[in-house]
């Protein structure tokens, strides 16, 4: 008999129909998600897009990117805008 070793579930990387499997959505749904920023881009790895199932857990729990969301990034956003005004 051979000892299998058990995958992760989820899979920590994940194609576009394990992710749509995952999700409950379809390809296009993704697509759609990524254009509004609800997703994370994929990256491509070996000719296929893959997505991190942790930053993608990242992002739908932020409603989006969560880097763009945090307070030091919109702090930083806002003090960038402010030198910006003021060069002008």
């Amino acid at each position: 008999m051979t000892n299998l070793r058990r995958l992760p579930y989820p899979p920590p990387w994940q194609d576009a129909p394990t992710l749509c499997a995952h999700l409950s959505i379809s390809e296009g749904t993704i697509d759609n998600w990524i254009r509004q920023g609800l997703l994370p881009p994929a990256r491509p790895r070996g000719g296929k897009r893959m997505w991190k199932w942790a930053e993608v857990e990242r992002w739908l729990d932020a409603g989006g990117d969560p880097e763009a969301q945090s307070p030091v990034s919109t702090i930083e956003r806002i003090r960038n805008a402010t030198r910006q005004a003021a060069s002008r």
